[in-house]
């Protein structure tokens, strides 16, 4: 088995009625608690995937009225000054 095939624990501590009904409905469906456990993390995992974040444009608090890129573009410029590669 390779490294990155290497199986971990991942222990939940759950109450037993829930437990219980986890391990019912999983038989139910013919499948193991273990895997109905990985198809379950997987689609939350996924869910984030189609989540869009906002643009930098919509920032709120003390960042709201800054241009972000602008000031990236600055210290990226003071950086490599910095360092001697700027000209």
């Amino acid at each position: 088995m390779s490294a990155s095939n290497h199986l971990k624990i991942l222990s939940v501590r759950l109450p037993e009625p829930e437990i219980r009904r986890f391990k019912t409905l999983a038989a139910s469906r013919g499948v193991s608690v273990q895997d109905a456990v990985h198809e379950a993390i997987e689609k939350w995992a996924s869910s984030f995937q189609n989540v869009s974040r906002e643009p930098l444009d919509v920032l709120e608090g003390s960042l709201a009225e800054v241009d972000v890129e602008s000031l990236r573009q600055r210290e990226r410029e003071t950086e490599l000054a910095k360092d001697g590669r700027w000209t």
